[in-house]
């Protein structure tokens, strides 16, 4: 039987993971909307990428020295808030906000995603099957 905490990480995994996805398609479609530019959508993409590059590692050992639970809830929070200055974005010279934003973005999922996944053998009480061996 999985136990209730894993069955809360899993949800939150899949609400989390879907809302990252839909926020970078309607991140790619405003970019090339504003610009008509496929250069500026692969500008995006690229600031995308190097927040994982660069925080990752430093994740791993941050996820050691505090809650997992707090950095996960913590790092949401303000991906939320951050997320909010997309409102501000009305005309093609306001595409650094985008730019911006997204970095922020996808450095909060950069520690974010490390904390999740190394909470799941944390809540997880998986049982052996009786009779099944190791």
């Amino acid at each position: 039987m999985v136990d209730r905490q894993y069955r809360k990480l899993f949800a939150a995994g899949i609400i989390n993971g879907m809302g990252d996805r839909f926020c970078q398609i309607a991140l790619l479609a405003l970019i090339y909307r504003l610009t008509g530019s496929g250069f500026s959508v692969g500008i995006m993409l690229g600031l995308r990428v190097i927040p994982f590059l660069v925080l990752s590692p430093a994740a791993g050992v941050l996820i050691t020295r505090i809650s997992r639970r707090v950095l996960m809830m913590t790092t949401d929070l303000f991906r939320g808030l951050a997320a909010l200055a997309f409102l501000s974005v009305h005309s093609p010279e306001d595409i650094w906000i985008i730019y911006g934003v997204s970095t922020l973005l996808a450095c909060g999922e950069a520690l974010y995603a490390p904390a999740r996944k190394s909470s799941i053998p944390a809540c997880s009480s998986l049982r052996i099957i009786e009779g099944e061996q190791s």
